[in-house]
């Protein structure tokens, strides 16, 4: 996910999920007309193109 927040300019990576993760994820959410939960949704993952088995 963080490498979706990077690609997309919502986040530096760091490779740890924080409170900055958090808040690039609900900005994405809220930019992309999603419910803003700031959590890894299936909607979020839709998002970036990421597919979930």
């Amino acid at each position: 996910m963080q490498s979706g927040l990077k690609a997309y300019g919502y986040y530096a990576l760091t490779g740890v999920a924080d409170g900055n993760t958090r808040a690039a994820l609900s900005q994405m959410q809220k930019e992309n007309s999603l419910k803003v939960t700031g959590t890894i949704t299936t909607e979020a993952l839709d998002a970036f193109g990421i597919v979930v088995r």
